[in-house]
């Protein structure tokens, strides 16, 4: 008999401990959702910066287009020169986009080659870093001289101005494989390719994926610099060539939609290569997890 409460105590507590709260399954946000949630702060800070410019070419740059023109006086001239604006960025991004690839093959390459030997590192790396401290605005005229007024030459400096950033990053994630895995694979004889596919390859491709996001902004400003370079040299350039021209005719408001683009594909550049480092990092890096 005197069980009974107890075990009337106990059921109340456990049925009142049960409930749509209780029993609701905890569900990560949709795709949607995340997309919504990590957008709204960029967005947000976009809108308050363009009204911050409007707010100053009606204030402090009243009357004064030809130095800061406003937000509608460049949507005026990207409306008028859409087919001008439009064939530049898809010139500067076939560019940039090829100068970016070699710089992954070359770099992947160049830092595989020296991790396999500290001989080749010390005889190699230094001209890479040497590569990298040499002002870019300075050997592009000779690039130019070597290659022609042509989108090889645009190519060229794109691929030098993003390599770097590569084969350092690379370097470094193949150099920082876990002693104690090495010896493992060694322990079982496995091949010196075979350890550097299936153990180093894999650990380093964290700093890989980072050296990427580097220079898939560089490689976009090269792409610009070398059309800067080539100038009018090449009459249906890339968007370096048609801010050329802008200045040139002192156009403000379509030099300003031409910065513009030239910034949006940088960053278009980063965030699909962003976008691709997460898919392959996602199921096991911490950088990665969780983040969809």
């Amino acid at each position: 008999m005197s069980s009974s409460p107890i075990t009337v105590i106990s059921g109340a507590r456990k049925s009142a401990g049960r409930g749509p709260a209780a029993d609701a399954v905890v569900r990560p946000p949709s795709r949607t959702g995340a997309f919504v949630q990590a957008a709204w702060p960029v967005c947000a800070v976009a809108v308050l910066a363009i009204a911050a410019w409007w707010l100053l070419t009606a204030t402090v740059y009243q009357g004064k287009g030809y130095l800061v023109p406003a937000p509608q006086e460049v949507a005026a001239a990207v409306a008028e020169n859409a087919g001008v604006l439009a064939l530049a960025t898809l010139t500067t991004l076939k560019e940039a986009t090829l100068g970016y690839l070699l710089a992954i093959v070359g770099g992947i390459g160049l830092a595989a080659l020296m991790s396999q030997s500290r001989l080749l590192e010390r005889s190699i790396y230094p001209y890479a870093v040497l590569l990298q401290t040499v002002p870019v605005v300075a050997v592009a005229p000779l690039i130019v001289l070597w290659f022609g007024y042509n989108d090889l030459s645009v190519i060229v400096i794109s691929f030098i101005m993003a390599l770097f950033p590569i084969v350092n990053n690379t370097l470094l994630g193949l150099r920082s494989t876990s002693r104690n895995l090495t010896e493992l694979f060694a322990l079982h004889t496995t091949s010196r390719f075979t350890s550097f596919a299936k153990l180093q390859l894999p650990g380093a491709l964290p700093h890989i994926i980072a050296g990427l996001r580097i220079s898939a902004g560089l490689s976009v400003i090269g792409a610009i610099v070398g059309e800067f370079i080539i100038g009018s040299g090449n009459a249906q350039g890339g968007l370096g060539v048609q801010i050329v021209f802008a200045q040139g005719r002192m156009y403000t408001a379509l030099l300003f939609a031409e910065v513009i683009a030239a910034t949006l594909l940088g960053f278009l550049f980063f965030m699909v290569v962003s976008g691709i480092g997460r898919l392959l990092l996602k199921n096991w890096h911490e950088s990665a997890v969780g983040r969809g």
